[in-house]
């Protein structure tokens, strides 16, 4: 039984100790050389309808775990030992949630994506004190979309979600249904939640052992998907839609199959896009999801791996920030995530369809106004993690915006790293990046959007159905290390002006 204790000790208080690395781990697990880790594919929990309420019973607790071998991972979970159940649910339905929280110490449980009550939306207000349950209720508003939920607790985000406080949330609709895409869960498609994890020698997770991971954010040298370490998938269809979340703390994932394949995303943070997009490298960033169809041939046996980012200019060039992204482009190497077995694949005979949905958009000349966000971050005095000048401070109030009118909000990241930027309770459209239309794949409703160095990305939305001049929602880095660390704003959403 994993005790606060030995929780703690996990987070680092051993953190002297020598980390295993990727190699250590391998010799740790007699099939790693050829991935054959069966993928684990988490629970599917679709409620229970009560009174016309789809209720779930969710309880954050201790557990262990086995990623590698037979070596016990102290870890905390969600109705289990590590991550929680697909919570499946339909546009238009209300939901209760039970959220019990089993632990020693607070924590929360943010429904990321979702349009809801500021009060129901489990950030750093609405804190779960140990032994008491949590009952929010809402409405689901939105299309089709693959969310997430995980622990948001103030300066606890990072601890709490590394050690394993997530879990995803499909929304369905009629008009997902009568696109026929596939949907057979488990079978042909796939949740894929992408964590890299660094380890001790004893086999508890390593955390925040340097300033680089207070810096950078914490990253470690092994995968896990799904929770499995050198995971395989074995095929029972050749065409397979994977619906991949970004879970990790910091690291970026630039997601090609070896073989350098075609393949076509679908959806978005907040849904389907218009029509499939073809691609062959997709890059999500922390909370960023997406949805992929891909075609294997019997027979076939490919790996999905991380390459390094594509290469963009430099803003700061010299001094330590100069420093900070040399670092960043020399972590950046390739790593092989998770291997594809299509052995077993039957022959194609769905079609994909040329049209999807119309996705929700706002147009530009309806914008009532424009505000300025500037992502920040120093080193050494007067450095830290801001946002427009200012460290995050749960008493004070950044925004007010106005119920049911459409904004832009300009991202200026006047830092040396890439930074995802997230926004509670609403999905919005990207305009551009630095002047210049998104790409295809980015055409769709987002709640995270990448904003690399020196770069500036326009987005606009419209905050909907909801306001409460006391409740706030958050806008922050995704970066978990950031936010604890003070990259984060509060606004509410007020009567219209």
């Amino acid at each position: 039984m994993l005790t606060r204790r030995k929780f703690l000790k996990s987070a680092g208080g051993i953190a002297l100790a020598a980390p295993l690395g990727i190699a250590d781990v391998a010799a740790a697990d007699e099939t790693s050389a050829w991935f054959r880790n069966p993928l684990g594919i988490p629970a599917l929990d679709e409620g229970r309808m009560v009174g016309g309420e789809r209720i779930f019973d969710l309880a954050l607790q201790y557990g262990t775990s086995h990623f590698i071998n037979n070596m016990a991972t102290p870890t905390v979970g969600i109705n289990g030992s590590y991550l929680g159940p697909v919570l499946r649910v339909k546009r238009g339905e209300d939901l209760h949630l039970k959220v019990t929280n089993r632990l020693s110490e607070p924590s929360t449980l943010h429904w990321h994506g979702l349009n809801l009550p500021a009060v129901m939306d489990g950030g750093p207000h609405q804190v779960i004190p140990p032994g008491r349950t949590w009952a929010p209720r809402f409405n689901i508003h939105q299309p089709a979309s693959t969310q997430w939920y995980h622990a948001h607790m103030y300066h606890r985000t990072g601890i709490q979600v590394y050690h394993g406080l997530a879990g995803l949330l499909y929304i369905d609709d009629d008009e997902l249904r009568d696109l026929q895409l596939p949907s057979e869960y488990g079978v042909d498609d796939i949740p894929l939640v992408l964590q890299d994890r660094a380890f001790n020698q004893d086999g508890s997770l390593r955390y925040m052992s340097s300033m680089h991971d207070r810096m950078m954010g914490m990253m470690g040298p092994v995968l896990l998907v799904n929770g499995t370490v050198f995971a395989n998938f074995k095929l029972q269809k050749p065409l397979t839609r994977l619906r991949i979340l970004n879970g990790s703390n910091a690291r970026i994932y630039n997601l090609e199959f070896e073989d350098r394949r075609e393949f076509l995303q679908i959806a978005t943070d907040g849904g389907l896009l218009a029509q499939p997009v073809p691609m062959r490298q997709l890059v999500l960033a922390p909370g960023e999801r997406g949805e992929i169809l891909v075609e294997f041939s019997p027979g076939e046996d490919v790996m999905l791996r991380h390459s390094p980012l594509p290469s963009r200019p430099r803003r700061h060039g010299a001094g330590m920030m100069g420093m900070m992204q040399n670092m960043m482009a020399m972590n950046d190497a390739p790593f092989p995530i998770m291997r594809f077995d299509a052995g077993q694949a039957m022959v194609a005979t769905r079609k994909i369809p040329a049209q999807l949905v119309t996705p929700r958009d706002w147009p530009e000349g309806e914008a009532v106004r424009s505000r300025r966000i500037n992502l920040e971050m120093g080193m050494g005095m007067g450095g830290g993690f801001r946002i427009n000048g200012k460290s995050m401070d749960l008493g004070r109030i950044d925004f007010r915006v106005p119920l049911g009118e459409t904004e832009i909000w300009e991202i200026d990241n006047d830092s040396p790293m890439a930074h995802p930027f997230h926004i509670h309770d609403t999905q919005f459209r990207i305009l551009d990046r630095d002047e210049k239309p998104p790409g295809a794949g980015e055409q769709g409703l987002k709640d995270t959007v990448l904003v690399y160095s020196g770069e500036k990305v326009r987005i606009i939305t419209r905050f909907e159905h909801y306001a409460d001049p006391r409740a706030p929602y958050m806008f922050h880095c995704h970066i978990l290390e950031h936010e604890d660390a003070g990259m984060m704003g509060q606004f509410v959403v007020v009567g219209q002006s």
